[in-house]
């Protein structure tokens, strides 16, 4: 019984990672005032985990849960004079790769996935042992990055249990 207990919640908490959505937004007059009320709104709303704003792109990045929060209810929170148009949705994740000793490998690994078309950015960190990827989701997949990577490293997802605060409870 724990057992099915603790896949149930391993795969809620995979099936449920928040995404970052990214915004145009055009009103913006200033980078202080308009800026700030628009954090200050994206703060209120519930299930957003993080968020920038930056007025000289006049790009919005939201990272939230989709079951808390969907791209039309977060447009239609922002103060009226702004608007937001959904631009795409990218997904990171991180890896332990197996098998990299030397820049050698380091640059391996970047030649095969660094022109794939949807890969926003992505870091090799050979200390660590590590891959970061972030990706459009609707243009690539993980699993079409990873294919891409040499099959003499063993890459292996690392799982972020993101625990959200005032949603656990100790008796």
């Amino acid at each position: 019984m724990k057992n099915i207990f603790v896949t149930l919640i391993s795969l809620t908490f995979i099936f449920s990672a928040p995404t970052k959505k990214v915004y145009e937004v055009s009103g913006m007059m200033c980078g202080v005032g308009c800026v700030n009320k628009i954090n200050t709104t994206l703060k209120t709303l519930e299930g957003v985990h993080e968020f920038s704003v930056d007025f000289e792109s006049s790009k919005m990045e939201v990272v939230f849960d989709d079951e808390d929060l969907s791209n039309e209810s977060l447009i239609d929170a922002l103060p009226q004079q702004y608007k937001a148009v959904f631009i795409k949705e990218t997904n990171s994740k991180e890896y332990m790769v197996e098998g990299m000793t030397c820049f050698g490998c380091v640059n391996s690994i970047e030649s095969s996935i660094n022109e794939l078309e949807g890969l926003e950015l992505y870091d090799i960190n050979l200390k660590e042992g590590k891959l970061f990827i972030e990706y459009d989701l609707n243009k690539i997949n993980s699993e079409t990055i990873l294919s891409k990577i040499p099959s003499k490293f063993k890459v292996v997802e690392i799982l972020s249990l993101d625990v959200k605060p005032g949603k656990v409870e100790v008796n």
